[in-house]
């Protein structure tokens, strides 16, 4: 920082006997600052004079450091983080910082030299992060009409600390319901807040909503989910057992009908064999005395050769006899 104040104060110097009286007309006010990390921040620092006015070097120092953190002499190359830089060199001190981190937090001092003399002014630049967009998820997953559920949301990355806002289908903030949690985590110079939020509620005031506010209480994100009811799960669960019940009676029926018809049909075919298998013995009386046809021997010639051979050749025998 010595070596810009140096130079600006011998440019100073060369005209102080024309700026003396016109210093007192112009102001540098910088106001509060608040940047967003992963994004650029812009430093206001206008200059409030009546005139044309303009800048020949700035130096931005933070405070309890000794090096600036950025230093520029118009005209040449500027000195310090690459990430700041003038808005509008030589006409506006305002600042602006690319690439926004949480170490850029603080108090900083501000020096800006211009034609009509040399002004100090205090700002200061708080970093903040925006919040994922919420999550959300419901236990159980499948719920009754009317019964019980308990509802999550879901919010991360976001810093400071923010809070999270539920309303029912007649947008009723339900929030008072609810049970919040936050969990702070630092890593490497990164701030975060993990919001957690739950809600036990009747499914009936269904479709909800979850809020994601920041710190200042302004909306960051939200998400409206339907609740998936039980009973209709149920009721199609219940048609489809139907169905499949239905079509396997109506199969085991035509499976046993089948059956049937088939076996009928088997027994009345063994029965035509049997029938035609029986030998002609069926229609032989053992009680007769003797064949109508015996002497001719036609049929008993016919049923001898077939079965009974023997008693056959008796009863010619008998015959013959009985002529004699």
């Amino acid at each position: 920082m010595a070596s810009v104040i140096v130079v600006v104060l011998a440019v100073v110097y060369l005209f102080i006997p024309a700026v003396v009286c016109a210093e007192v007309l112009w102001k540098l006010e910088c106001q509060p600052t608040v940047g967003i990390a992963a994004q650029t921040t812009v430093i206001r620092c206008p200059i409030k004079h009546s005139g044309q006015i303009e800048v020949f070097g700035v130096a931005l120092t933070k405070v309890k450091q000794e090096k600036p953190v950025f230093e520029h002499i118009i005209n040449k190359t500027p000195l310090g983080d690459p990430r700041f830089s003038l808005v509008n060199p030589a006409k506006d001190p305002s600042l602006q910082i690319s690439d926004t981190v949480f170490s850029d937090e603080g108090e900083y001092e501000y020096y800006v030299v211009t034609n009509m003399g040399e002004k100090r002014a205090r700002l200061s630049i708080s970093v903040v992060a925006n919040y994922r967009d919420p999550v959300t998820s419901s236990w159980p997953e499948n719920v009754t009409d009317g019964g019980p559920v308990n509802l999550y949301c879901n919010a991360t990355d976001g810093y400071p600390a923010g809070t999270i806002h539920w309303f029912d289908k007649s947008e009723t903030n339900r929030t008072i319901d609810s049970i919040m949690t936050k969990a702070i985590k630092e890593t490497n110079g990164s701030k975060s807040v993990a919001l957690s939020s739950k809600l036990s509620i009747d499914s009936s005031l269904a479709p909800f909503r979850c809020v994601v506010l920041n710190s200042k209480f302004v909306k960051e994100g939200e998400k409206t989910f339907q609740i998936i009811l039980k009973r209709d799960s149920e009721q199609e669960h219940s048609n489809t057992r139907n169905i499949v019940a239905g079509v396997m009676v109506i199969g085991s029926l035509t499976a046993g009908l089948l059956f049937s018809l088939l076996f009928c049909q088997r027994r009345s075919v063994q029965n035509v064999r049997r029938a035609s298998a029986q030998p002609i013995l069926s229609d032989y009386d053992p009680g007769k005395t003797a064949d109508p046809d015996l002497e001719t021997g036609t049929e008993t010639g016919a049923f001898c050769n077939r079965h009974w051979k023997k008693k056959c050749l008796v009863k010619k025998q008998n015959a013959s006899f009985d002529k004699i």
